[in-house]
């Protein structure tokens, strides 16, 4: 730039100090946008202490909300669905013996949402009584009769659910229950699994637990990580939960049947 000037003649001055005004914004307006990419909108939590919680849920799979909000839905890769309190008190939701390995819930009707491994289904129990499971649909052309298949669901939104493939491959598909059908599926790159999934309306981003390298992932919907974080001293981390009402997220261990309260700065 100090060549530029010394070669220039007086009368070029003012043409000078406008291109001079020019290339200074275009920088400033570069670096706004370089700090955006780094999250969705600059949204970055942060990561804060860890507290333990033991519960009797066998084998917990799968975490979300409980419909009446006193607590969390967990789901059992050996019979069913749990309710647990925030203290860890444990009752039965939906008992069935099944290798159920994920739930969610409409928050607009509370009707209840779960996946059966190995079957590759995806079913409903309607509120209010969730009594009677309602086959919605079964995937077989991923996982199916296998151990590395539907591993983590969440309501999603405009009436859409968000399954998961564990492994092999790893895909991230949306369904329909209106329609009935899969409206689009994509393979993830960045994990090794989806051990859970849960989509979070606030931000309307995707989280994914990945028990196998310990580590549970923020990102877009478009499968772009935001932000990475690991999972403390957790063995199996298969459960995933975000929850902004107490700032935090619950991790639930498969191994130990405890579940971890991670609370988060900016969630």
């Amino acid at each position: 730039m100090i060549l530029i000037f010394v070669m220039l003649t007086a009368n070029d001055m003012k043409y000078a100090r406008l291109f001079l005004l020019l290339v200074l914004c275009s920088c400033s307006t570069a670096s706004r946008v370089s700090k955006d990419v780094s999250g969705k909108d600059g949204y970055s939590p942060v990561m804060g202490a860890v507290t333990t919680i033991q519960t009797t849920v066998p084998e917990v799979s799968g975490l979300s909300a409980a419909p009446a909000g006193d607590g969390m839905l967990a789901a059992s890769d050996e019979s069913g669905v749990y309710h647990v309190s925030w203290t860890g008190a444990t009752t039965e939701f939906f008992k069935n013996h099944m290798d159920c390995e994920g739930v969610t819930i409409d928050p607009a009707t509370k009707d209840v949402y779960y996946i059966v491994e190995r079957r590759q289904e995806v079913r409903r129990l309607k509120a209010p009584d969730y009594k009677d499971s309602e086959l919605l649909t079964t995937i077989k052309d991923v996982g199916y009769r296998t151990n590395s298949g539907l591993e983590g669901i969440t309501f999603y939104k405009d009436g859409l659910v968000l399954v998961g493939n564990q492994e092999k491959p790893v895909l991230l598909m949306c369904y329909s229950p209106k329609e009935d059908k899969m409206l689009w599926q994509k393979e993830l790159t960045f994990t090794s699994e989806i051990a859970d999934l849960c989509y979070d309306p606030v931000r309307d981003v995707l989280w994914v637990a990945d028990s196998e390298r310990h580590e549970f992932y923020l990102c877009t919907l478009e499968g772009t990580v935001l932000k990475t974080y690991p999972m403390p001293d957790i063995d199996n981390g298969e459960g995933l939960f975000v929850d902004h009402t107490n700032s935090c997220i619950w991790i639930g261990d498969d191994t130990t049947s405890k579940v971890y309260k991670i609370s988060f700065e900016g969630l």
